[in-house]
């Protein structure tokens, strides 16, 4: 059939999707575009919004079981990859600190939340996304909010995140204790994903005492001395985060992302993977 005006309007809905499935720019893009060649060959569809939706559904699950195989022999931690501007804009379906927890739910279960929570799709049209029954997709999506651990996401206030990532980089860098409790909750979780190619924690870091020590471990090492880096402030999946530059040579080091509750930061993720790193024009 022809790519026309309403079809092609779908491919930020289809990337969505996808992203939010895979955690993974290229790998959506690639989906996306093969959804589209496919669509050529395809005849008499009378609602194409469902007809490809069905088919990105199909097809991310598809992958997303593979990826998962892939995934199991990644070095460290494996981090989604993040969508980083320089300007605010909309969250492509998911703010980036759900999207690291949806590795805890299976594909169907993951294609069920992204469809309810980024799109509020009614069941019946879950339903026929998924070939599931409405009321089987809402046993599904209870599941998986008991497997995340949280009903739903947690608004942002932009100004007192950047607060408290100014707070968080001037007790790191000045090495202070005391006023980086004052930052961090007790039981601060911190996961970071180098992916062999740069240094990073390998495993899940959790509590105050560790995390300090990570961090303050890193600034107390030879190259990191002086006045090495400088810090950005960028936007990851919308939401403030910072980027952090090394100065000599302006290369992207890591993005830091942070997510907060009652004033304190609960859950740091950083990004040091190169391949991870890429800068795009807000949308």
């Amino acid at each position: 059939m022809e790519i026309t005006t309403e079809v092609l309007n779908l491919r930020p809905y289809l990337f969505t999707i996808a992203y939010n499935m895979l955690g993974e720019v290229q790998e959506a893009e690639d989906i996306v575009q093969d959804i589209y060649e496919k669509w050529i060959t395809t005849e008499n569809v009378r609602e194409p919004k469902a007809y490809l939706g069905r088919m990105i559904v199909n097809k991310t699950i598809k992958r997303l079981d593979e990826l998962k195989m892939l995934r199991s022999a990644y070095t460290g931690t494996w981090l989604p990859e993040p969508l980083i501007t320089f300007e605010a804009t909309d969250s492509p379906g998911i703010e980036y600190g759900l999207l690291f927890l949806l590795e805890r739910l299976n594909p169907v279960e993951r294609a069920v939340f992204i469809l309810r929570e980024s799109f509020s799709a009614d069941y019946g049209y879950i339903a026929e996304m998924t070939g599931l029954s409405p009321d089987n997709c809402r046993q599904i999506l209870h599941r998986s909010h008991d497997k995340l651990g949280r009903s739903k996401s947690i608004p942002v206030n932009p100004a007192k995140c950047n607060e408290l990532i100014e707070a968080f980089l001037f007790s790191v860098l000045n090495q202070d204790r005391s006023s980086l409790e004052k930052v961090l909750r007790s039981d601060i979780e911190l996961y970071s994903d180098g992916g062999g190619k740069r240094s990073a924690a390998l495993k899940p870091l959790v509590g105050f005492d560790k995390v300090q020590k990570f961090f303050f471990g890193i600034m107390q090492l030879p190259e990191n001395q002086g006045d090495v880096y400088e810090f950005t402030p960028a936007f990851v999946n919308g939401v403030p985060a910072v980027l952090i530059l090394r100065r000599a040579d302006k290369e992207l080091d890591s993005i830091q992302y942070f997510e907060w509750d009652n004033n304190v930061i609960t859950r740091l993720l950083l990004v040091r993977n190169p391949d991870k790193l890429k800068i795009r024009k807000a949308s």
